[in-house]
């Protein structure tokens, strides 16, 4: 038979374990949206802040 006390942090174990590991995968979702914006929205931005000149002569003439 196994003692109460063996259960219960046996519980406790799983449950911080499971928590853990939606902190890694929450960890993992916020480094993969970092290396998004790192790579597709810097170059975008450059790339808008270098075509806003020509833009802005079309646009107002």
């Amino acid at each position: 038979m196994i003692p109460d006390f063996y259960g219960s942090w046996r519980q406790k174990r799983d449950q911080e374990l499971v928590l853990a590991e939606q902190k890694a995968l929450r960890l993992q979702k916020r480094e993969m949206i970092d290396d998004i914006i790192r790579y597709v929205g810097v170059p975008l931005l450059v790339a808008a802040v270098l075509a806003a000149p020509t833009i802005c002569r079309v646009v107002f003439g």
